[in-house]
């Protein structure tokens, strides 16, 4: 029997698995330019670095400047340093994936250059332990700090989101491992990681990478197009204005912080950032239109007297010579009272211009010196429009009470007039535009990338114009020319891998677009609801797309129809495959089904029905192992109010068994009594439940409310019936009502394999049982459901939602080309990786398809 082999060294993390060394297998080099790379063994091993320094007391600063020698040799190049230890006269850390920075280091002699002169050689020990799934992965701890600084994001002057990175290396999940922002690749990895997690990145608005020895930013070229609120840059080393004007050329924020930096010192600053100074307002706490004579600040300020050539109702045929201008132009509507808001002075400018001719998208909107004012460009046809036939005035409805009806006129409602009118006058060529400013279809492009979930195959537009990127752009839904491009642009980009639209809240008036929305193959549900659509004539067209589920509920068209019938009966006439209108089903006899459950947030779908079909399931079935879902302190407390008129003996001792531990206050008259018949903690709570009788669950019967459904508790009420079983052949099944009220809050965040999961435990379980209703007596058990069997080979959206995770990590593909390897895999993790090779193999993945 051949004896195991003990490790040289193991290193001991305390949440990560250990690391254990050998020096058998590994291999050394030292003062030496060249290396056998086929021991770098794609990236599966562990590599040792051993710094020679020769000093017998190695200070802190002089641990820095040798990291900081180091990361200037490998420069551009991502490198990680993991459990860096030091030693008497050598220092000592591990990496892995670094072949390009460990080859920099071959190429300079394995040896450092420090800042006093000297120089400082290097060992690199290939080889010296295996990688293991469960060990420290940079990377992972990387994510895992920026998903803590997400779930802990600042306000600053009243702006929430604000993504705080200051000594980003520091914090205690990168305790292990060196992360240094300085290095420009390292950086560039952060910046992908927060550009690419969509679902945190829409709620950042600004982000402080205060003191991170930053010197060059040219990685934030990421988030060109993206306006922060601030952008925090203070105590770095960045000493270039020639490349922080390069780098930041196209990055925007409302202010920009600089102090402590070398470039500051600079006896040309702030001249030197003159380009760059129109993408922000602020520079160090002082507006930047102050810093600079020729500031022009087409993204904040528009001064309307002083910029631009006028046009109002004494020189309207001066508008002629403006026809061919690509500049911007402002229209400025004087409001000095500020009797309308920013959305009613949009919404009648809409309903001014014309339908017939060019799409116009108002564009930085701002409120100053008493009047409204926003930018248009390339619609001269518009403004010649508004200009020559509407006189640039603006009319304003409104409704009045109507005449008192006569023998000839018997109409009630109210009667729109526009006796009101707001005149105006528009500023041609008020400036130039410029690369990186505002273009309509990039800004559509982009909001439409956000609203689609490739995971639910729905692209949801709910009030559009609130998405994150069109803050300085108006996009009006109302418009049916540019709704019907925003609608085309989404067909041609998500074509049939989306199932459904959600359309709510965007005040569109018609909708009949269905050769633009029949290049959505799958598409089956459309949800128009709170719209200002007055009659199913605006969207019968769609009927030819073979719906099955429509909203219109809020729209005027609703309020012709006096009951439900009439309603379902002249939606079907058009939408004959609709089995689903407003949310809820229709039955053969064209009839609403009745809701069965109420859920506060649709989030929660999920949740609830898992922990509903498990818990009853375990407690017909294995009651004890309900002993881990209660919290420590739980609280339990039964009432049963049942009773038969005619009830035998053997009946009332099996309803005993339910009473003897009720906490009725008509039955439990001493208050000793009322407080020993509540039960506190996991292990008494199951005794009792031990004690009750064996039952059966309707579930089919279950009516599931879930009123609170938050971060820090979710509620949960179910009423339903069940069977009190015989104890014996002589006796029959009792049918019993109950109702179950559940309070859980999250006892541990961040489990499971991914680190994304949240454990809940029942903190408060209030059961009652009474006597069944004539209708529940009357459909219990009708139906029978094997849920076990129906749900043993289902696959929930969490199982989906992991899948979809480790596919992205294990092929780097964007998550709609992930979904669909996944379900030509029938969700299969290995066939999918074969569905995938084999795309690749044939060349059918584009460059595009990757991250």
């Amino acid at each position: 029997m051949s004896s195991l082999k003990c490790p040289d060294e193991v290193i001991h993390f305390p949440n990560h698995m250990s690391i254990e060394i050998s020096y058998a297998n590994a291999l050394s080099y030292s003062k030496c330019k060249s290396y056998d790379a086929k021991l770098m063994s794609q990236g599966f091993v562990w590599h040792q670095i051993v710094v020679q320094h020769n000093s017998r007391s190695l200070s802190m600063e002089d641990k820095n400047e040798l990291l900081k020698a180091l990361y200037e040799a490998v420069e551009g190049e991502e490198f990680y340093p993991v459990v860096y230890r030091r030693c008497q006269y050598e220092d000592r850390f591990l990496v892995r994936q670094c072949q390009p920075a460990l080859d920099k280091l071959f190429e300079k002699n394995l040896r450092l250059l420090m800042p006093n002169g000297d120089t400082v050689q290097l060992q690199v020990q290939l080889n010296v332990a295996e990688f293991k799934y469960g060990q420290i992965s940079p990377i992972n701890q990387i994510t895992k700090t920026l998903n803590k600084l997400y779930d802990h994001m600042d306000s600053l002057d009243g702006e929430k989101g604000i993504l705080d990175l200051t000594r980003f290396g520091q914090n205690s999940e990168l305790f292990d491992v060196i992360v240094n922002l300085g290095n420009r690749s390292v950086l560039e990895r952060i910046f992908d990681l927060i550009y690419r997690n969509d679902e945190r990145f829409r709620n950042v608005t600004g982000i402080i990478l205060r003191d991170n020895g930053i010197t060059t930013m040219s990685p934030v070229k990421l988030f060109a197009g993206i306006e922060f609120s601030v952008l925090d840059l203070r105590d770095n080393l960045i000493e270039s204005y020639i490349r922080l004007n390069r780098d930041l050329e196209k990055i925007k924020a409302n202010e920009i912080k600089l102090m402590g930096n070398p470039l500051t010192q600079s006896p040309n600053y702030p001249e030197c950032l003159r380009p760059i100074l129109k993408n922000f307002k602020i520079l160090d706490g002082i507006p930047t239109e102050n810093l600079s004579k020729d500031y022009r600040p087409i993204n904040t300020n528009v001064d309307g007297q002083a910029e631009g050539y006028r046009i109002d109702w004494s020189n309207k045929s001066d508008v002629n010579q403006f026809e061919n201008s690509s500049d911007w132009h402002a229209i400025m509507i004087p409001d000095p009272e500020q009797t309308y808001t920013k959305e009613e002075i949009l919404d009648y400018f809409f309903l001014t211009i014309s339908t017939e001719l060019s799409d116009i998208y108002p564009c930085y909107y701002k409120y100053t010196a008493g009047e409204h004012q926003f930018l248009v460009r390339q619609c001269f046809d518009q403004i010649k429009y508004l200009v020559e036939n509407c006189n640039l005035e603006i009319k304003i409805p409104r409704f009045v009470a109507p005449p008192p009806p006569t023998e000839s006129t018997t109409d009630y409602s109210p009667q729109l007039v526009m006796d009101t009118t707001i005149v105006y006058y528009v500023r041609m060529n008020i400036s130039p535009f410029r690369k990186g400013q505002i273009e309509p279809m990039e800004c559509i492009e982009k909001a439409l990338n956000r609203c689609f979930s490739a995971m639910d195959k729905m692209l949801n537009l709910n009030n559009f114009q609130n998405t994150e990127g069109l803050e300085n752009i108006v996009i009006n839904l109302s418009s049916t020319k540019i709704l019907s491009r925003v609608l085309m642009q989404a067909s041609r980009k998500f074509l049939s891998a989306c199932h459904e639209i959600r359309l709510a809240h965007n005040k569109i008036v018609n909708m009949n677009f269905p050769k633009i929305l029949a290049l959505m193959g799958n598409l089956k549900a459309l949800d128009l609801g709170n719209n200002w659509i007055h009659s199913l004539d605006d969207v019968k067209g769609l009927a030819v797309l073979g719906i099955t589920s429509l909203r219109l509920d809020g729209n005027p068209l609703c309020n012709e129809y006096s009951f439900a019938g009439e309603y379902i009966k002249a939606v079907k006439k058009h939408f004959t495959d609709l089995t689903k209108l407003d949310g809820i089903g229709i039955t053969g006899k064209d009839n609403l089904t009745s809701p069965k459950n109420f859920l506060c947030d649709v989030a929660g779908y999920d949740f609830v029905e898992e922990f509903v079909t498990r818990y009853f399931s375990t407690f017909e079935s294995d009651r004890a192992g309900l002993q881990d879902l209660y919290h420590r302190k739980a609280i339990l407390s039964l009432s049963c109010n049942f009773n038969l008129p005619k009830a035998t003996p053997q009946t009332v001792k099996r309803i005993s068994q339910y009473t003897q531990f009720s906490r009725n206050l008509s039955v439990r008259v001493e208050t000793d009594q009322i407080c020993s018949s509540t039960y506190v903690g996991p292990k008494e709570i199951i005794r009792v439940f031990m004690n009750l009788p064996l039952v059966t669950y309707d579930m089919l019967s279950f009516c599931t409310d879930c009123t609170v459904f938050e971060e820090k508790r979710v509620v949960i009420t179910i009423s339903g019936v069940f069977l009190d079983q015989a104890p014996s052949i002589v006796e029959t099944d009792i049918l019993m009502a109950f109702s179950r009220t559940f309070v859980l809050k999250p006892t541990k965040r961040k489990t499971g394999s991914l680190k994304c999961a949240t454990l809940y435990k029942i903190i408060n379980d209030i059961y009652s049982i009474t006597n069944p209703t004539p209708n529940q007596t009357k459909i219990a058990f009708k139906y029978f459901k094997n849920i076990q069997s129906a749900k043993k080979d289902e696959i929930t959206v969490a199982d989906k939602e992991a899948l979809l995770v480790m596919f992205q990590e294990a092929t780097a593909l964007k998550s709609i080309w992930c979904t669909r390897c996944l379900e030509e895999a029938n969700w299969n993790f290995t066939q999918a990786l074969e569905v995938f090779v084999k795309l690749c193999e044939k060349k059918e993945v584009p460059d595009a398809a990757f991250k």
